[in-house]
């Protein structure tokens, strides 16, 4: 609901831009020739801007409560190592390595307020980044450190532009708690209006939590 309204809005804005701009170029002789050319100019280059804006908003994904927005699993390959594997909705994977005892993910997201809020409608999320940690503070300033961006560059920023202009849609940082990595835990991941929510899969997971692992 909420892509859709967003991608509909800066659509039927570059519309207007575009019939504005006809209208000016190949309008009636009144119009200053200067005033065209420059307010053409400009309005082309704000049509820009919104088709990057577009490119930039369809890397998020809509957040629903089922299925979950991710699966983790951790398999063990070496002392505090794991090869961590993402599986999305679409059963896209992504591995990654990382050290530590515990993993954690941040996503960014675009969630209505204000009135629009009593819709109910679901955030938008975009996973920002992987990362691990170690439980011993030691091990945590002097030990090697694993952390991966998950987001794809993009000319336009929407979430830091929505962060500065807040007005009723609000972007925030939405991280899960700390898991643990033990071999063959897999953890579900949940995007909600609350934010990020994790919880355990297999018995695994559910040893590893109580620190049974």
């Amino acid at each position: 609901m909420l892509l859709g309204t967003l991608t509909a809005v800066f659509a039927g804005i570059i519309v207007v831009i575009l019939v504005v701009v006809g209208i000016m170029w190949l309008g009636k002789p009144w119009f200053i020739q200067w005033l065209k050319g420059t307010a053409g100019i400009l309005m082309l280059f704000g049509g820009v801007i919104i088709v990057y804006s577009i490119l930039d908003l369809i890397t998020y994904k809509q957040a629903a409560l089922e299925p979950p927005a991710l699966t983790v699993t951790t398999y063990r390959t070496g002392d505090q190592t794991y090869d961590v594997s993402l599986v999305d909705q679409e059963g896209t994977e992504q591995r990654f390595v990382l050290r530590g005892d515990q993993w954690q993910l941040d996503a960014r997201m675009l969630r209505w307020t204000g009135p629009i809020a009593s819709l109910n409608a679901y955030p938008l999320y975009r996973w920002d980044r992987l990362s691990g940690r170690y439980l011993s503070l030691e091990q945590q300033r002097s030990e090697e450190h694993s952390a991966y961006s998950l987001a794809e560059k993009s000319q336009v920023d929407l979430w830091s532009a929505f962060a500065k202009i807040g007005f009723w849609l609000k972007a925030e940082m939405g991280s899960a708690v700390f898991m643990p990595m033990a071999n063959g835990a897999t953890f579900a991941v949940f995007v909600t209006n609350d934010g990020v929510v994790t919880e355990p899969v297999n018995a695994v997971a559910e040893k590893a939590l109580k620190g049974e692992w």
